[in-house]
């Protein structure tokens, strides 16, 4: 919800022609997802350990390292483009395909949906790079 409502302010605000209202929305929605992101696939390898022994280290290194490049990047107030090796989103799936497959049918619909969240994510923050690349304003572009 958090994350839909302010994708939603943010589009409203953009025609509207409130560029730093929309700014505002877009960045406490990206920042949200990236943060959920981090907590949920700590859940999932914290799932996997539960699982079989062992098998969250792996995830807990990549959660890491995600952690690590989105502190970074917020130390040095800019946005980049990090290799981290492997896709956030496709680790999430394959939390929410673990949680179906243990009857929590609720729960992998949430983490399919930040799955779908951190995709979008991930391609604004593409966008707004482009932008700025071409010489535009990505002020208020999410």
């Amino acid at each position: 919800m958090f994350w839909d409502n302010a994708m939603r302010e943010a589009q409203q605000a953009r025609e509207h022609g409130d560029r730093a209202t929309a700014e505002r929305a877009c960045a406490r929605g990206l920042l949200y997802v990236q943060a959920q992101v981090t907590k949920v696939l700590y859940a999932y390898a914290d799932a996997l350990d539960r699982q079989s022994s062992g098998a969250g280290v792996t995830v807990r290194s990549r959660v890491e390292k995600l952690a690590q490049a989105r502190d970074q990047q917020a130390a040095e107030r800019k946005s980049a483009t990090t290799y981290l090796g492997f896709d956030p989103a496709a680790e999430l799936k394959a939390y929410a395909d673990l949680l179906s497959s243990l009857k929590r049918n609720t729960d992998a619909l949430l983490v399919e949906s930040l799955s779908a969240a951190y995709t979008y994510s991930q391609e604004a923050n593409l966008r707004r790079a482009t932008l700025q690349r071409q010489g535009k304003d990505p002020f208020g572009e999410c």
